[in-house]
C-alpha cells in the first residue's frame, strides 16, 4: 500500500510536470544526479532492456514530497490544502520508516494508510475528470510507453520505433480506472497470432516474423472484468519491424 501511495504521487508529478530528463521539478542538481546514477545501474544490471527510463521513478521518497512543495502552485489544484497533504505524508513516511526497520504496522496504522492512500487516488481522479463528467465512469488509458524511450498518447504526434525480429520488446501501459476497480491488460496484433492478457501492466514478449512490417499494428486494450457496464479503453501503437540480420 506504501508503494501505491509513492508511484500514485509520482505519476501526479509526471502528469504536472512532465517525465523528461529536462523536467523542470525544482530539485537540487546533485539530488538529479543521484537519481541518474540509480538509473544508470538498473540500465546496466539489465543490459540496457526492460528497465524503467522515467528519472523520477529512481527518486527517493522524501523527494517527492519537495518536488511537490517545490511546485506547489501547480499542485494545489489536486491537493487543495498544504498542511493537509504534509500531515499525510509525514504519516505515511513514519510508516514507511516503521517497516524498514522491520517493525509490523498495527491495524489502526494500516486502516490509516488505506485511507490516506485512498484519498489520494481521490483526489487525482476528481483533479483529472473534473472538465469531463464522462470519466467519473469509464477508464482511460493515459499513456503506453516502450523500452526505447517511445511513448504513445491519445492526444499529439506519436513516434513509432524501428525494431528487428529477435528484439526483447516491454510495453508498460498507464491507465487510470475513476471508480478504483481492478484492471486487466491486453496487448495483441491485429493480424496476427500475438495476443497476451494479464492483470499486470507491465508486458514483456519477443518480436517474432510475423510482425515484420514498416507499420506494424499492435492494439493496447485494458478493462475492467467486474464492472456492470462495458468500461474499456483501446490504444493503437504502431512500429516498424525488421528482419533478423543474418
Amino acid at each position: 500500500m506504501i508503494k501505491t501511495y509513492e508511484n500514485t504521487l509520482r505519476k501526479i508529478i509526471v502528469d504536472i510536470l512532465g517525465a523528461s530528463d529536462n523536467s523542470d521539478y525544482k530539485i537540487p542538481e546533485e539530488i538529479k544526479e543521484k537519481w541518474l546514477e540509480k538509473r544508470k545501474f538498473e540500465k546496466e544490471k539489465n543490459d540496457g532492456f526492460l528497465f524503467e527510463k522515467r528519472i523520477i521513478y529512481y527518486s527517493d521518497f522524501l523527494d517527492l514530497k519537495t518536488i511537490i512543495i517545490k511546485n506547489w502552485d501547480k499542485f494545489e489544484p489536486i491537493f487543495k490544502n498544504k498542511n493537509r497533504f504534509l500531515v499525510f505524508f509525514e504519516e505515511i513516511n513514519q510508516y514507511k520508516n516503521s517497516i524498514n526497520q522491520s517493525r509490523a504496522l498495527t491495524k489502526s496504522q494500516e486502516e490509516m494508510l488505506s485511507g490516506i492512500t485512498t484519498d489520494l487516488k481521490n483526489s487525482y481522479t476528481v483533479y483529472t475528470n473534473k472538465n469531463n463528467n464522462r470519466n467519473d465512469y469509464f477508464l482511460a488509458i493515459n499513456t503506453v510507453s516502450d523500452n526505447l524511450g517511445t511513448t504513445w498518447n491519445k492526444s499529439g504526434v506519436n513516434q513509432k520505433p524501428i525494431l528487428k525480429v529477435g528484439d526483447e520488446y516491454e510495453l508498460l501501459i498507464d491507465a487510470n480506472d475513476p471508480k478504483d476497480r481492478d484492471i486487466e491488460y491486453e496487448i495483441y496484433h491485429f493480424a496476427g497470432t500475438l495476443r497476451i492478457h494479464q492483470q499486470t501492466n507491465r508486458f514483456n514478449f519477443k518480436i517474432s516474423e510475423e510482425l515484420i512490417s514498416e507499420n506494424t499494428m499492435l492494439v493496447v486494450k485494458v478493462f475492467t472484468p467486474k464492472s456492470k457496464y462495458k468500461n474499456e479503453s483501446i490504444l493503437k501503437i504502431h512500429i516498424t519491424v525488421l528482419p533478423e540480420i543474418s
